[in-house]
């Protein structure tokens, strides 16, 4: 977190000079003043208001800020840290109360291996202080509340999983207030006035994941969710703690009945609060200001190091049915930021937009096949006996799909093959799972040696000549046999769907399958009720490899939950549980491993792809985006650092980058970063930057150093390898589109500049022996005036130079030179390269009003070359000053300050005159 350290005096100079700036403050905003609000585009609406039934992200991006968890989890370091559970001490004795002295402040200096280690059962007492922590209606939260949360999750199938280690071995989902105690929690402590508590918790099994897990239960006011107000049958909150109550109670906590309220104004304890919700338009969220976490109750901790409450209001959440509608707003400045990946299409529009920011990060989130592996469904999974008798034709159905065309030609590779639920990247990845290649030939080699049956076996399988079950049943449950594969619709994960050619590759084969899409919701829905064949969705994950493993595939949620295949293999849930319980990482890794070779051998899902997440903001609206451990930029650390410009930031952006590379080869990349500063006169200050650090990264290839320093002329420099690019077929004739991209650049924490947007450049891969042309360019300087002190327009000479895969330069290659927008004067239009490769023209700057950002892109043409394609920024500015280069530079506030302090000693110097006169005068002022 970044820290200004000024003291108090300096912070009211700063303050002052930012008001005579135009700079606003964050109180009193309205939706007609979006300073403080973040606009998020999202492509479904909030299906829920009601937390215990909401499934899918659109609906999480909205209520999960708006409720929280006792733990609180540094964004920085992962790091648990006091909050609502405030300490821990590990006790075993029986007793019933325990001082409120004992209670341990500050860290939970927490160790898994002294504290778990070779225990079957173990106790913990949990501290709980409740100083100021109300729900957004203004009602004390107490650790009733903390205890009604537990009985609610113990009730959900969807919530038990974190749980199930302090239920009995038989527990099932019962309420923890029995008195034989199915969850194995007691209130062993409550100040008179309920602001402290203390909870004794019993695991009956192990679990390494206790604090971070079973502690982080959801939290819900037990005053609405256990009442009348949300459907119960009665309003006597107290009964829950009654130990003779047990869920055959005449008035019982009925989750059907919490299931099924629509919550219509969400009363949580989170940093944001409900406002609104427009259904099928917006919703709203805005920062709880009374939140609890503001100041920090916990004097020994220091509270600069965790931002308590995000600088910003508000967020509004508005629907854009797809990635164009989507774009088209951002660039028209409706919203801040698109809360999907966009497709890769979209890269290189987004990327000449000089007010936008493009990122882009692995995700360790899938998109997959999954099937229903239940009887009910048997030609997927198990018959009656629970064999698994459908496992041949999903490995058949595993050889039909090209995942390689899909991550190459409709991903454009900004993304990898999915072998497994966990992506190779990932310390957790088995590199010796099965591995399932496009294979027509071998998939119906599979059914043919399985016994499937053709409608007409004397002919070969194809369209019409549908496979049959080996007792010659239909395959699938739709109408004449087919087999029907629900899919988000075209847009969800890439511009162009993937979903029908996987269709159309087991059409292919005879296998009768139809991709039938359809909104995510419906799908969510019909999952959820178990009735399918076959599915295609996608997970976010941001959890450990045994808790999502165990989440999906362990049979315990084969009914309910997220168990949506119904997969059963008793030797993977042995091996997730022990995983789940172990505190030896050595025997964690084992168990994940082999964890992931079952999944990959059964294919309860068939995993496609692991998407390159593409992120796009604006960048002239707000700083502080950062990527967090889902691979996504909309996160909790995110929300809490965004603030609005301040009027100094750092621009980066690729120099000198050649636009297309031969595969394996290698080619420099620059990096050049500037500092900018808005004068008080109006005028802008800009300067090379020396010692700044300088983050790349690369959705493919790699680079030699990713990171860096700059040098005194404000660069970066590294080499970029090209990956391996297969020989040329009718997908890899467009070569293989890699991003490299400026993740961040920024200085220290005591220098003052916003850090960069992250920027990206293309670079297109080629085959060996495919003609390319490669094109840089550049332009000296890339930042003019409009106009001179003479009224002339200011120019600038743009230089393209156009090379072959043997970095030979090619003569009479026709360069089109556009700019957008198009004011400005290029001359000439059409230009060819000279014998050196080499062709220039001029860019003459249009009177403008204020400072623009144009893009110049060139297309290369030459005669038995693929085209060549190049773009660069060029910055036009009314009254440009070009400093030198700076090193750890601010701008010089010597002057301004000077000129506060005066005028605010005005005052002062007049009362003293007042004084003075009074005192000479001898004049009595009036009581």
């Amino acid at each position: 977190m970044r820290t200004s350290g000024k003291v108090i005096s300096v912070g009211i100079c700063i303050i002052l000079l930012l008001s005579s700036l135009g700079m606003m403050t964050s109180t009193g905003q309205t939706d007609d003043d979006i300073t403080y609000i973040l606009r998020v585009a999202m492509q479904d609406d909030v299906k829920t208001l009601n937390p215990l039934v909401a499934g899918d992200v659109w609906t999480w991006n909205v209520v999960g800020y708006m409720y929280e968890s006792p733990l609180y989890s540094d964004p920085d370091t992962d790091e648990l840290v006091p909050y609502i559970a405030v300490g821990s001490a590990n006790l075993s004795t029986s007793q019933d109360v325990v001082n409120w002295d004992d209670c341990t402040i500050g860290n939970f200096g927490y160790s898994p291996k002294e504290t778990w280690s070779n225990s079957s059962r173990q106790e913990t007492t949990i501290f709980y202080d409740f100083t100021g922590v109300r729900w957004h209606d203004g009602t004390q939260m107490d650790i009733r509340d903390v205890l009604f949360s537990y009985h609610v999750q113990g009730q959900l199938p969807d919530w038990v999983s974190s749980i199930k280690c302090l239920m009995d071995e038989d527990g099932e989902h019962y309420s923890n207030y029995t008195d034989t105690h199915y969850l194995h929690i007691q209130k062993v402590y409550e100040s008179d006035d309920g602001l402290q508590a203390a909870l004794r918790f019993e695991l009956q099994t192990p679990f390494a994941d206790f604090f971070r897990n079973t502690l982080s239960v959801f939290l819900l006011p037990d005053h609405i969710w256990g009442t009348t107000a949300s459907g119960q049958a009665m309003d006597d909150t107290k009964i829950w703690c009654d130990p003779g109550y047990t869920i055959d109670h005449a008035k019982a906590w009925d989750p059907a009945a919490a299931l099924g309220w629509d919550n219509p104004v969400p009363v949580g304890s989170g940093v944001f609060k409900f406002e609104s919700w427009n259904v099928g338009v917006s919703a709203k969220i805005v920062t709880y200001r009374d939140h609890f976490y503001k100041d920090g109750w916990n004097p020994e901790y220091d509270i600069e190091d965790i931002a308590k409450q995000p600088t910003i209001e508000a967020m509004v959440f508005k629907i854009y049915k797809t990635a164009e509608q989507a774009v088209l707003a951002l660039k028209n400045c409706d919203v801040d930021y698109i809360a999907w990946s966009i497709p890769p299409t979209f890269v290189q529009e987004i990327m000449n937009e000089p007010d936008l920011g493009v990122i882009q990060s692995a995700e360790k989130g899938f998109f997959y096949l999954g099937y229903n592996m239940r009887p009910e469904r048997r030609s997927f999974g198990y018959d009656e006996n629970g064999t698994d008798i459908g496992k041949p034709l999903r490995q058949a159905m595993a050889h039909c799909i090209d995942k390689q065309t899909i991550v190459q030609r409709i991903l454009n590779n900004f993304g990898i093959i999915g072998n497994g639920p966990i992506s190779e990247i990932d310390k957790w990845y088995n590199e010796s799972i099965p591995k399932y290649d496009f294979d027509p030939a071998e998939a119906k080699n599979i059914l043919e040696r399985a016994g499937y049956q053709l409608t007409d076996p004397s002919q070969e399988p194809g369209q019409g000549n549908w496979w049959l079950n080996p007792d010659g049943t239909p395959i699938g449950n739709g109408d004449g046999g087919k087999i029907e594969m629900l899919c988000p619709p075209a847009d969800y994960s890439a511009r162009q769907s993937p979903w029908p050619m996987i269709a159309r590759q087991m059409q292919d084969i005879g296998l009768y399958v139809e991709s039938i899409a359809m909104d995510f919701g419906t799908i969510v829905g019909i999952i959820d009720q178990r009735e399918f064949d076959m599915y295609i969705l996608g997970w976010r994950i941001g959890s450990d490899p045994a808790d999502f493993l165990h989440a999906f595939f362990h049979s315990d949620n084969a009914k309910d939950g997220q168990g949506y295949p119904g997969y059963s293999n008793e030797s993977f849930d042995e091996l997730i549980d022990l995983a789940r319980e172990t505190e030896d990482e050595d025997i964690k890794m084992k168990c994940i491993l082999e964890a992931q070779s079952s999944i990959a051998y059964d294919l309860p899902y068939d995993v496609l792809y692991f998407r390159t997440n593409i992120e796009a903001y604006r960048s002239d609206r707000f700083v502080g985006w950062v990527t967090g451990s889902s691979g996504s930029i909309y996160n909790w650390r995110s929300i809490l650092e965004l603030r609005p410009p301040s009027g100094k930031w750092l621009n980066a952006k690729f120099v000198n980058t050649v636009s297309a590379i031969e595969s394996n080869s290698t080619a420099d990349v620059e990096v050049l970063v500037t500092g900018l500063y808005k004068n008080p006169d109006g005028t802008i200050s800009r300067a090379p930057i020396k010692n700044a650090f300088v983050k790349l990264n690369v959705t493919s290839g790699s680079l030699i150093d990713e990171s860096g320093y700059t040098d005194s002329t404000g660069k970066f420099r590294t080499t970029f390898k090209a990956p391996y690019v297969p020989p040329t077929d009718e997908f890899t004739r467009n070569g293989s589109r890699i991003m490299i991209e400026i993740e961040s650049a920024e200085l220290d924490d005591s220098y003052e500049y916003d850090p960069a947007a992250s920027k990206v450049t293309l670079v297109t891969a080629y085959p060996t022996d495919f003609k390319f042309l490669a094109v840089m360019m550049y332009a000296d300087p890339d930042v003019i005036d409009d106009k001179d002190a003479s009224g002339i327009s200011g120019m600038t000479t743009v230089e393209v130079l156009v090379f072959d895969p043997d970095n030979e330069p090619v003569s009479n290659a026709s360069i089109v030179i556009q700019v957008d927008p198009k004011e400005p004067e290029i001359s000439p239009a059409v230009v060819e390269t000279d014998s050196e490769g080499k062709a220039m023209f001029t860019f003459k700057a249009a009177d403008i009003d204020g400072d623009k950002e144009y893009t110049v892109s060139v297309i290369a043409f030459r005669s038995g070359y693929k085209n060549g394609t190049q773009s660069i920024p060029i910055v036009v500015m009314d009254n440009y000053n070009i400093d030198n280069p700076v090193e750890n530079c601010c701008p010089d506030f010597t002057g301004i300050i000077l000129f506060i302090i005066i005028f605010a000693a005005i005052p002062t110097i007049i009362i003293l005159a007042i004084v003075f006169l009074i005192k000479k005068l001898k004049i009595n002022p009036r009581k």
